[in-house]
């Protein structure tokens, strides 16, 4: 017999903070969700290979972190029958809202336990993969900028973007689809499976990530100026103006980038690249929401 439910904490979340969240609210994890295992996961182990391990023993597993925690955990996951559980401690928490999960971390124990599923997508970018964006350009410096920022709120976001305002540069990109190729002039491009990053950026509002399909959100050049602008509508929750943005709705995609630039998957940094491969994986997670 399984056990329920198994939690792997980030001790790495939230610039260290998630440990003593956890250790905080111990006696209401034990309460809510009994007989619930608690592992705390340090620098340099493997968060995939330690959900794939315990997902044989357990029949949920939650990860206890940010973005990057969940998209571990949830790799491990795709195409099993173990449910995947998140509680979110990390500073932008975007996958989150997607699964429409609260601030409140009582409540998020709640929902866990009422075991309400849905199958979620996971998509892939050439040899990796993400389940919320995939951040192409002058989304990927401010991430860039941001993991290099002293801030530790998500305030580092919006004073990474300015920073970045100054550093991007406009590139040309070509997008091969299903349907159509096109070549562009642009200053980022956003694969979406859901509609928010950043904690606060409302990228892609049409954005579902139980469809089986993706957005793809490219932003056209445009002066450093009107950037600005919408980087500062991004900041208070609006979204992109219409005539600045082309969207695509995919399956599968190819990308290639006039020069290498920088990338994020679900706020985490990956190599510099100009070329992508973008497919949404037929294997599933099933999630609590």
């Amino acid at each position: 017999m399984k056990r329920k439910y198994c939690l792997l904490v980030n001790e790495l979340s939230n610039s260290g903070k998630a440990r003593s969240v956890i250790e905080q609210y111990k006696q209401q994890i034990e309460s809510i969700l009994e007989d619930a295992e608690i592992n705390f996961i340090k620098k340099g182990v493997s968060l995939s290979e330690v959900a794939e391990l315990k997902s044989k023993s357990f029949e949920c597993i939650i990860a206890c972190g940010g973005d990057g925690t969940a998209r571990s955990v949830a790799i491990a996951l795709k195409g099993s029958d173990t449910k995947f559980g998140l509680l979110p401690l990390g500073s932008g928490n975007d996958f989150a809202k997607a699964l429409g999960l609260s601030k409140s971390f009582v409540q998020n124990l709640e929902t866990i336990k009422q075991q309400s599923i849905t199958e979620v997508d996971i998509l892939r970018f050439n040899d990796q993969h993400f389940i919320n964006t995939l951040g192409i350009g002058f989304d990927g410096l401010t991430n860039y900028l941001a993991s290099k920022s002293i801030v530790k709120s998500d305030l580092k976001y919006v004073v990474a973007g300015f920073k970045a305002l100054v550093l991007s540069k406009p590139f040309y990109v070509q997008i091969d689809t299903e349907k159509e190729s096109l070549k562009i002039e642009s200053m980022m491009v956003i694969v979406a499976n859901g509609s928010w990053e950043g904690g606060k950026y409302f990228v892609s509002p049409e954005s579902r990530n139980d469809d089986g399909i993706s957005e793809i959100v490219i932003v056209k050049k445009v002066s450093k100026f009107r950037l600005l602008i919408e980087f500062i509508k991004l900041s208070l929750g609006s979204t992109f103006t219409p005539d600045i943005i082309l969207k695509h709705k995919v399956k599968s995609c190819r990308i290639e980038t006039s020069s290498d630039q920088y990338v994020h998957a679900d706020g985490e940094l990956v190599n510099n690249t100009s070329s992508f491969v973008i497919n949404v994986e037929k294997e599933k997670i099933k999630a609590l929401v």
